[in-house]
């Protein structure tokens, strides 16, 4: 601005910083920059004594005010400090900002299968007979087990209230009084065996 004000172009940057700062100041003081660099390129063209920096009341139509050297640099420098401002708080902002984590995609877990219900195993089916004789009265008996003689090779009497039992996977009772001789087989009460002479074979299936 003080080499403007004293015709000093030989201590003026390059036109092109010229215009720049020109176009700057125009700006900051909302004045038509057009004005100013035409003034500025016929004076510096044709070697001009004079391109002071007028009254900004000649340019703008604000009546006293004047622009002074001093006044120039000190707007000059406001500038600058304003640009610097804005460019720190924008970083600072951008540091403040965190950035942006997408949020991790929902993982769906497959509820567990239902174990499926164990088979049951079917009980095996008895193989042996457990066989248990009781007298009612006075009677003869005679019991083989798979084959085999159980009360001697006769048999045997029993009387009113005696019981005898056998275990195989054949038992064959003969009883004289089949009516007066109970018979339980594996836990079963059969009741009376017959009635008179009777032979009978049992087994687990009886």
């Amino acid at each position: 601005m003080e080499a403007l004000e004293s015709e000093r172009w030989d201590d003026l940057p390059a036109p092109t910083y010229v215009r720049g700062y020109l176009r700057t100041y125009a700006a900051y003081l909302d004045l038509d920059s057009s004005e100013l660099l035409e003034a500025y390129a016929q004076a510096a063209g044709r070697g001009s004594r004079s391109l002071a920096i007028r009254p900004l009341s000649s340019l703008a139509g604000v009546p006293g005010l004047v622009v002074t050297a001093p006044a120039a640099g000190a707007i000059g420098l406001a500038l600058l400090v304003l640009a610097f401002t804005g460019y720190v708080f924008h970083e600072v902002d951008s540091l403040r900002t965190p950035p942006t984590t997408p949020a991790p995609a929902a993982t769906t877990i497959p509820a567990p299968s239902a174990a499926p219900a164990p088979t049951p195993i079917p009980s095996a089916a008895p193989t042996r007979v457990k066989l248990v004789l009781r007298a009612t009265g006075s009677v003869w008996i005679d019991v083989q087990v798979d084959g085999k003689p159980q009360l001697g090779n006769s048999g045997k009497v029993l009387q009113p209230g005696d019981t005898v039992s056998f275990d195989g996977v054949k038992v064959k009772v003969t009883s004289g009084r089949a009516g007066s001789t109970l018979v339980t087989v594996n836990g079963r009460d059969l009741g009376a065996l017959g009635s008179g002479v009777v032979t009978r074979e049992f087994t687990a299936q009886t």
